[in-house]
C-alpha cells in the first residue's frame, strides 16, 4: 500500500494544478465536563476533569477530467485535558485519555475515483463502510462502533474499492484494504439487489489480522414504518460467533414530528456474566461490545427551524447496566450550530455501561464552511 500511497502523492499536486479546486470542511470545538460520583463535593479537584478538542477538517476536491476526481482531507487537532482522542476513533483507542500528545495532523482522505463505462474504480485513503444498520454495525469491521456518536466521522482506510452497477437496484461492490503484512489485510465483497421492494444484499469478509471470514447478510425495507435487518456469521480458528441487528424506525405525525429509531443487538460471542467481559478486547479494538444482548433507541423533536432536542438510550440487557443522553441543538445560521448535553449513566453499578462511576457533560460547536 505504500507504493499505492506514494503514487497519489504524485498524481494528486498534479490534479489540483489541472483543474478548478472545491475547498469545504469544517471547525469544531467539542468541551467535556467529567464527573466522578464516586469523590465526594469537598475534593472538587478530584471530582472533575476537564476535556476538549478542537478538529479544522480541510477537504479539497478536483476533478481534472469528467472521468477522474481527485480528493484529500486534513484534520488538525488540538487535545486539552483528557482529552487525545476525538471519542476514541482515531489512533490507539488505549492511549485514549492518557494525556500523551496535543496536537496532531493527519492526512484522512487521500484518493483518486476513476469513472469508467462499466464500474467507477477509488484507490486510495477513503472512507469504507459495510452494512446497514444506524448503530453496531456487526459487519463494518473496517470501523470502529462509536456508541457516544454513530454518525462521528470515521477515520479513512488505505483501500481499493470497486464499484460494478448491474441494473436499477443491482450492484457489485469490491474491497481490499492492504496491511504491511499481506497476511493481515482486510478484503471483501458486497452483492446488492432489491426483491418485492426490500433492498437485499450478501456479503462476504475477510480479516486478516482476526484470522475471521465473516458471512453477511441485510436486509432493508419500508412498509409503514422503516426497518433492517443485519447479521452476520464469524468463523475464526478458535471460535464462531453469530451477530444479529435488528432495527426500525417512525416518525410519529405530531406537529413538526417525532422521529422514532430503535435497535436491537445479539452478540452470541459476549459474556454473559460481568466477571468474564473481555475488556482487553475493547481496549485493543477487537471487541466493541462486552455483553450479549443490547438495545439503542432515540427520540427527536425540532421545536423550530433552529432548535432540536434528543433523547438517546443505550442499554446493556444482559447486566442491567444503560446510558442516558438528552442532547438539546441550536441552528446559530445556516453553518453554525452548537450542541450541548449529558451522558448519564445508570442500573447496575457492576455493568459495562455505569462501573466507570462517570457523568459527563459536553458542549460542542460546529461551523461548516
Amino acid at each position: 500500500m505504500k507504493q499505492i500511497l506514494i503514487l497519489l502523492l504524485l498524481v494528486m499536486p498534479v490534479s489540483y494544478l489541472t483543474a478548478d479546486i472545491d475547498i469545504s470542511g469544517y471547525f469544531e470545538n467539542r468541551f467535556f465536563l467529567v464527573e466522578h460520583t464516586d469523590v465526594g463535593w469537598k475534593d472538587l479537584k478530584e471530582k472533575f476533569d476537564l476535556g476538549d478538542y478542537n478538529r479544522l477538517r480541510l477537504i479539497l476536491k478536483a476533478s481534472p477530467s469528467k472521468k477522474v476526481t481527485v480528493t484529500a482531507a486534513v484534520d488538525f487537532f488540538s487535545f486539552h485535558g483528557i482529552m487525545t482522542s476525538p471519542l476514541g476513533t482515531y489512533g490507539d483507542p488505549a492511549d485514549a485519555g492518557t494525556g500523551k500528545e496535543n496536537v496532531k495532523i493527519d492526512l484522512d482522505r487521500a484518493y483518486v475515483s476513476l469513472y469508467f463505462k462499466k464500474c467507477d474504480v477509488t484507490v486510495g485513503k477513503q472512507r469504507v463502510a459495510m452494512g446497514v444498520s444506524y448503530l453496531w454495525a456487526p459487519l463494518d469491521v473496517f470501523n470502529r462502533v462509536n456508541i457516544y456518536e454513530p454518525k462521528e466521522e470515521k477515520p479513512g482506510a488505505n483501500a481499493l474499492k470497486i464499484y460494478v452497477p448491474l441494473g436499477p437496484s443491482s450492484a457489485f461492490t469490491g474491497v481490499f484494504a492492504p496491511a504491511d503484512d499481506f497476511r493481515t489485510s482486510r478484503s471483501g465483497f458486497r452483492a446488492q439487489t432489491q426483491v418485492f421492494g426490500v433492498d437485499a444484499a450478501a456479503t462476504f469478509i475477510r480479516s486478516g489480522e482476526r484470522e475471521t471470514s465473516i458471512y453477511g447478510v441485510d436486509l432493508r425495507g419500508e412498509n409503514f414504518l422503516g426497518w433492517w435487518i443485519e447479521a452476520g456469521y464469524f468463523v475464526s480458528p478458535v471460535q464462531k460467533d453469530k451477530k444479529i441487528v435488528v432495527g426500525f424506525d417512525y416518525t410519529f405525525p405530531l406537529n413538526r414530528g417525532i422521529y422514532w429509531l430503535n435497535e436491537f443487538y445479539y452478540d452470541s460471542g459476549g459474556a454473559k456474566d460481568p466477571s468474564d467481559y473481555d475488556y482487553a478486547g475493547l481496549l485493543s479494538g477487537r471487541r466493541f461490545t462486552l455483553g450479549r444482548t443490547y438495545f439503542f433507541s432515540m427520540l427527536r423533536y425540532s421545536f423550530s427551524d433552529f432548535l432540536g432536542a434528543s433523547l438517546s438510550y443505550i442499554g446493556n440487557w444482559g447486566d442491567g447496566s444503560f446510558y442516558i443522553s438528552p442532547t438539546l441543538q441550536y441552528e446559530i445560521s445556516q453553518n453554525v450550530s452548537i450542541a450541548s448535553g449529558l451522558y448519564l449513566p445508570m442500573g447496575n453499578k457492576e455493568g459495562e455501561f455505569n462501573s466507570s462511576n462517570r457523568n459527563i457533560f459536553f458542549i460542542w460547536l460546529k461551523v461548516n464552511f
